[in-house]
């Protein structure tokens, strides 16, 4: 700029005061009528750099760059040593891409004032962009040493940390940032997405909801809370949320693909299965895609001839994985693992249909995936069991030891183990931890709560030099099926916290419990079938029962037959049953199914059955709202009677029935997921509640909900004989037999 002529002090004066009221209005957020202050100031003082300072961050917040440029120049040919001019400028030039530029200015406005927190952070931003990432490091850190507490350098070191895959130290810093700025998205949404790089989606879970309520038009955000809640297995809540990511940016694949596995999980398959085979991903999500989509079954079948055609697909799809897989190189070893670390079978327990085969097949491939992964996992243990001359050592794997029905199950049986003849040790990857899960951390030698992938488990647990491993619910788990592929112990067994073989070789013992497994129950088994007396575990006691008489409202004055069980369990073939029920007992039939997508396809189906035996299923079935445990057992004991599903009966349902005295019909089925109510009774010493067959069950139920003295003696003998599913103490003496005696016969091999 030319050298301004010679002014008097009234002029400077006046240009003062503009200039003053120019900041004012700036500061109230009155840009255009601060400009034009900021002008008049210029013309009556032109050597006023403050004034030039001022109209270029006008102009930059006006997004002139070019002439917010021009000021910040002509104000630093006024003042050569206007720090905050150099900052501004380096913060203009960042901006139209003249990063080399920048950070001259930076560097300038860092020689003319000492410690400028400011200046080092934006010059460490310039670096960040053009890939000096050691060097931005540097600038954050010596910001931080002058101004600890400055958000910006904490919230740029944190994001540059996460973002070079430093997870561990880049936490602190985004936990400081989000205590800085609570109210922002970005430090919520980026501290979520740091949380769940390291595996804690339950701390990212108030975070990312955070984000989302805050800044509801970012699709980030969105697809954060998404991949929170489906890792929390919270499906429903998942595909909310990733549907609005989608809607919001519908380029954004990552978060179709993790849309994909929701409905996967959710059992909406045929959704799930096109948007999967639409998504575009890289090699590494497509080996998952892939294993998604040709083995992912429905939760919900509208008829058996349904389940027999997606049984014949998941045969084929173990085929097709097969043939395909390559585990040539590192990276294809590396995709696969992370496949077989993703999927599970579950949902084919709840098909009544002999699947060991199929189980055989996912576990062969599993375990060849794995091997390949960890060949210094599937050799043999270097050491033999025992050899170390202590205690027996048991190690514990589980996802499910917080308040659960896996975890009322076996806890007792767990944490029972004689410690002076066992030294137990338990890896619980489960992300809750409650009273339950405190009850059997208190009592065994060592427990850890981990998040990490199967390899970095399976190291853990080799290093422990264990006698024995227990899983007690290796079907409900991907992670863990794929550890029980590997050979981390002499001895490996599973319990029946989902009752069906796991399929794997490298299993050893399958704990069933003696009063559900069929006289010919080893042919449902790779491993070899151990029955455990009774029950096969110490079931905990539910809490007493609260007041039942909402259950009233729903009756309307009608007998009302409760049906306990998940959809999950409910095959096409019961719909009939429960309508044959209804039409000829006068009763309700009342169901707990939860309001989501799948359960309406449910509720859709069973009301269709309802109405082609002439019935309206609005006044003979009733779909009944989730209550706390103690409300929802009042409820069962006023019920008139409780219905058991076939092929898979009730487990925790069925001992939260009879711990109420309240009467359970079912079945006798022919595997031991079929046979679980039947075992209690038998277990009880009580008659006359197990059908021989459909129309069996029919009858008995229409006969007991007409007979109500009977319903009475039956209730009064189950209050008088509950306690034997609940304090078989056998049944640990013989766990801690079984542990003994195959430890030995290991050593022995």
């Amino acid at each position: 700029m030319q050298r301004p002529a010679q002014i008097n002090a009234e002029s400077r004066q006046s240009a003062v005061e503009e200039l003053q009221r120019g900041i004012a209005k700036q500061q109230a957020g009155q840009s255009a009528v601060a400009l034009s202050h900021f002008e008049r100031a210029a013309k009556l003082d032109p050597a006023n750099p403050q004034v030039r300072h001022m109209l270029g961050i006008c102009t930059l917040q006006a997004g002139n760059l070019p002439l917010a440029a021009k000021h910040f120049r002509d104000c630093l040919q006024l003042a050569p040593t206007f720090a905050a001019a150099f900052n501004a400028l380096g913060v203009v030039l960042r901006r139209m891409g003249n990063h080399a530029e920048a950070m001259e200015a930076f560097r300038s406005a860092l020689a003319t004032k000492e410690r400028y927190v400011e200046a080092i952070y934006n010059l460490g931003l310039s670096q960040e962009v053009l890939g000096a990432l050691d060097a931005a490091e540097q600038a954050y850190r010596q910001a931080l040493q002058w101004r600890p507490a400055d958000f910006n350098a904490v919230n740029a070191f944190g994001n540059l940390l996460r973002r070079r895959g430093r997870l561990e130290e880049a936490l602190p810093l985004l936990l400081r940032a989000r205590k800085l700025r609570p109210n922002l998205a970005h430090t919520n949404g980026t501290l979520a997405q740091a949380l769940l790089d390291l595996g804690r989606p339950r701390e990212a879970h108030a975070c990312a909801q955070a984000a989302a309520v805050l800044e509801p038009a970012t699709a980030a955000w969105w697809a954060t809370l998404g991949r929170t809640e489906r890792l929390l297995h919270n499906v429903e809540a998942a595909i909310t949320a990733l549907r609005k990511a989608i809607a919001l940016d519908v380029d954004d694949w990552v978060s179709r693909c993790e849309l994909g596995l929701a409905l996967a999980e959710a059992g909406e398959i045929v959704e799930s299965r096109a948007i999967l085979a639409q998504t575009r991903v890289g090699e590494r999500q497509a080996e998952r895609i892939r294993w998604t989509v040709l083995l992912s079954l429905p939760s919900v079948y509208a008829d058996e001839v349904e389940i027999d055609s997606d049984r014949a697909r998941f045969a084929r799809g173990l085929d097709e994985i097969g043939a395909g897989l390559r585990l040539d190189t590192p990276a294809q070893r590396q995709y696969a693992f992370e496949a077989a670390c993703g999927v599970v079978p579950f949902q084919l327990e709840y098909q009544a249909r002999d699947n060991t085969a199929l189980h055989i097949g996912f576990g062969d491939l599993v375990t060849r995936v794995m091997h390949a992964a960890a060949p210094q996992y599937a050799a043999p243990c270097a050491w033999r069991a025992r050899a170390h001359g202590g205690r027996i050592r048991v190690g514990i794997v589980s996802s499910h030891l917080m308040q659960h029905t896996v975890s009322r199950y076996f806890r007792r049986l767990l944490a029972g183990l004689d410690p002076a003849r066992f030294d137990v040790r338990v890896w619980y990857s489960g992300e809750t931890r409650d009273a339950a899960t405190d009850m059997i951390a208190a009592r065994v030698v060592a427990f850890e709560q981990v998040n990490e992938n199967a390899l970095a488990s399976a190291a853990r647990i080799r290093a422990a030099q264990l006698d024995a491993l227990v899983y007690p619910e290796i079907g409900m788990d991907p992670r863990h099926h794929a550890l029980g592929a590997l050979r981390l112990a002499p001895v490996q067994c599973a319990l029946y916290g989902h009752p069906a073989t796991s399929g794997l070789p490298g299993i050893d013992y399958f704990l069933g419990a003696d009063a559900l497994e069929p006289v010919d129950a080893q042919r449902h088994y790779r491993e070899q079938l151990v029955r455990l007396p009774g029950l096969g575990t110490l079931p905990e006691a539910p809490p007493a029962p609260g007041d039942g008489a909402w259950l009233d409202a729903w009756s309307a004055a009608k007998p009302i037959a409760l049906c306990l069980q998940n959809h999950l369990k409910l095959s096409p073939t019961f719909d009939a049953v429960l309508a044959r029920i209804a039409q000829r007992s006068g009763a309700r039939i009342g169901l707990f199914v939860r309001n989501s997508g799948v359960a309406q396809h449910l509720r859709r189906r069973i009301e269709a059955a309802f109405a082609a035996h002439g019935l309206d299923p609005a006044q003979s079935l009733v779909f009944l709202p989730a209550k706390d445990h103690a409300t929802y057992l009042g409820a069962v004991a006023r019920a008139t009677l409780i219905l058991d599903t076939p092929g898979f009966s009730g487990g925790a349902t069925s001992l939260d029935a009879f711990s109420v005295g309240a009467p359970v019909l079912t079945w006798q089925g022919t595997m031991a997921r079929g046979r679980q109510t039947a075992g209690m009774l038998a277990v009880m010493g009580i008659d006359g509640l197990v059908a021989a067959d459909a129309n069996d069950y029919v009858d008995q139920a229409v006969a007991l909900i007409a007979d109500a003295p009977r319903r009475d003696t039956l209730r009064k003998r189950i209050l008088e004989r509950k306690a034997a599913l609940f304090d078989d103490a056998g049944v640990i003496a013989a766990f801690e037999d079984f542990l003994d005696s195959a430890t030995r016969r290991a050593a022995a091999s």
